[in-house]
């Protein structure tokens, strides 16, 4: 069988059922695989660790995506994953693949990007690895974070529990689509700037943590796949049923004019669009309003958008619309 025949999920259980046997039962390992990051004790510092890898043709074009913004999201997807546990995050390690006949300024404008992220985030770059990859652009990014208290898991979601969305989701699928359809262009109509900035350059919600940490966080998960598929990821951890209020997913007015001028939906990018690297939080009913308001005075967009039902014994996502009917989601970003 092939990886594609296989498939990319089954690929990566498979792949995760390995490592858990082999070191899972290691005391050093705290947090192992299923999550956004995993978390081991080094001599009673809780380490959080996570590794992206990016392809040119593959997440991204080498037309519309300038090295600067390549750098900056490189570390950007990476830090996300550090929030989704909870982590402080301390520093990045990038690995650069180049076909060798990148001008020098390229590999200068692609740090100037990861180096003004680190800057902006308070963390350090160390340095990485550097190789020659004939088919195209690579970037790998390893990110390291430190961990005060328990992680945020994507299992600990409880009936009852409220879900808070950070952000907007759809922005940066919408801003791909432009990309693709329109390249870059400097007479872009100031309504689109939101949805290219958020693929070009989004910030990780890494700046939430210390308040997250003072607020009763059930489950959490970073929408990196799209907002369907991220929300059923957490509701298989969690062995329950989530329901999305779509009434009440925020539909910026930016994702609207994008979704105008190229004939998309606007809530189906928002719930299958992916590369958000926004956070989907499950916490306690009673917190959830509080939560958000408390993001928001920190300028961090946040909203309600549905609940946690009843356990389910394989994890399932519903839409539910205004006139209460229920709808099974699904969709989002796959490599095979």
């Amino acid at each position: 069988m092939k990886v594609r025949e296989l498939g990319e999920y089954p690929l990566v259980a498979r792949l995760c059922e390995r490592l858990e046997r082999t070191f899972g039962m290691d005391k050093r390992v705290l947090v192992g695989l299923g999550d956004d990051a995993t978390v081991i004790d080094a001599n009673g510092v809780r380490l959080v660790l996570t590794i992206d890898t990016q392809l040119e043709n593959v997440h991204f074009r080498r037309r519309w995506m300038p090295p600067y913004d390549l750098g900056w999201k490189s570390v950007a997807i990476s830090l996300s994953d550090l929030a989704a546990m909870g982590a402080t995050p301390l520093a990045v390690l990038l690995g650069l693949g180049l076909t060798g006949e990148e001008p020098i300024e390229f590999v200068d404008a692609f740090y100037d990007g990861a180096i003004a992220l680190c800057q902006a985030t308070r963390i350090l770059l160390l340095g990485g690895d550097t190789v020659r990859s004939p088919l195209g652009l690579m970037v790998s990014s390893a990110a390291v974070g430190r961990l005060e208290g328990e992680p945020f898991r994507r299992s600990g979601a409880q009936s009852g529990d409220g879900l808070v969305l950070t952000g907007h989701p759809g922005e940066a699928a919408a801003g791909f689509r432009l990309l693709e359809q329109f390249g870059l262009r400097e007479d872009a109509p100031s309504d689109w700037e939101s949805c290219l900035t958020r693929f070009r350059r989004p910030f990780p919600r890494t700046d939430a943590v210390p308040l997250l940490r003072q607020f009763p966080i059930h489950a959490a998960i970073d929408i990196s796949d799209g907002l369907a598929m991220d929300a059923h990821r957490l509701a298989i951890a969690s062995k329950v049923r989530v329901i999305l209020e779509l009434e009440k997913v925020p539909l910026s007015p930016s994702l609207q004019a994008v979704c105008k001028a190229t004939g998309q939906d606007p809530l189906t990018l928002a719930l299958t669009g992916g590369e958000d690297y926004e956070l989907l939080l499950a916490t306690p009913p009673q917190s959830a309003e509080d939560l958000c308001q408390a993001l928001a005075e920190l300028g961090i967009p946040a909203h309600p958008i549905g609940f946690v039902a009843e356990p389910h014994p394989e994890g399932e996502v519903v839409g539910r619309h205004s006139d209460g009917t229920l709808t099974p989601l699904q969709g989002g970003f796959q490599h095979f």
